[in-house]
């Protein structure tokens, strides 16, 4: 089962699926069928501080204060249309067995399915946010426990930030109010380890599909602006093949020649 796979793992389900594009992951996996398992990832760019909410990735950083540590987990992110904006802002507070109070937009949503939601939930088992939420300043938009682990690497929410239950469980004791929250939309990633570089690029935002970053000749201008400095072979074939399959997995693209 894909989503035991991918929890066991720390990987959404996007993510899962463009690193396998050979199996059929709705069905049960035949005995011994390679698989790949994308758990490494070149960090966002630029920023190193607080919480990092890369929205085409679906994968949030978190750069604890004090520490040089990075911790990163998947997310489930709003539906087309119900995208978080992409903005900085700030965590304000945190709740164990949160209410939940559904916005009109759901309340409409599922009354259109013939459900008439509560004005109020309690906390408890049909409490779609889980036993943990984490509030920002960008009011009903939350980082939030699901019951529906399903839907963690997907876009599936009405805006709101779904994490696996057992994520959200080690990262929620050490958020704090103040924590800076920088919501992002980067589909490629660069990073250099030793002399190498790599390039990881993944399905941008249907809504910013037409914009330069997620087009070949933008991937081309960001590795060119990245390595003015550095005398590179780049394997540009590479780059427009990883171009065409955004896998979402880090690939060598070139070496520095000195």
């Amino acid at each position: 089962n894909v989503v035991k796979v991918a929890k066991r793992y720390d990987i959404g389900y996007n993510a899962m699926l463009n690193a396998n594009p050979q199996l059929d992951l709705t069905r049960r996996f035949p005995s011994g069928a390679p698989m790949v398992l994308p758990t490494q990832h070149i960090l966002p760019n630029n920023i190193r501080n607080g919480i990092v909410v890369n929205l085409p990735e679906m994968r949030m950083y978190y750069f604890p204060q004090g520490s040089n540590q990075v911790l990163t987990y998947p997310i489930g992110i709003g539906k087309i249309g119900k995208t978080i904006p992409i903005v900085n802002t700030k965590i304000t507070r945190k709740a164990k067995d949160p209410v939940w109070i559904p916005p009109q937009d759901i309340r409409e949503f599922n009354l259109e399915q013939g459900i008439v939601l509560p004005k109020v939930m309690p906390a408890g088992p049909d409490n779609p946010l889980g036993p943990y939420a984490i509030y920002m300043q960008i009011p009903t938009y939350l980082i939030h426990s699901t019951i529906f682990p399903e839907s963690v690497g997907k876009r599936a929410s009405f805006g709101c930030l779904r994490m696996y239950e057992g994520d959200i469980e080690t990262f929620f004791p050490s958020i704090e109010r103040g924590i800076p929250v920088a919501i992002i939309n980067q589909p490629n990633k660069l990073g250099w380890q030793g002399k190498q570089l790599y390039l990881e690029a993944h399905d941008p935002l249907e809504e910013h599909s037409s914009a330069f970053d997620a087009t070949l000749p933008g991937i081309v201008h960001t590795i060119t602006l990245a390595t003015k400095d550095h005398p590179i072979l780049v394997d540009w074939q590479l780059v427009a093949y990883i171009a065409q399959e955004r896998d979402g997995v880090p690939h060598d693209i070139g070496t520095t020649l000195n």
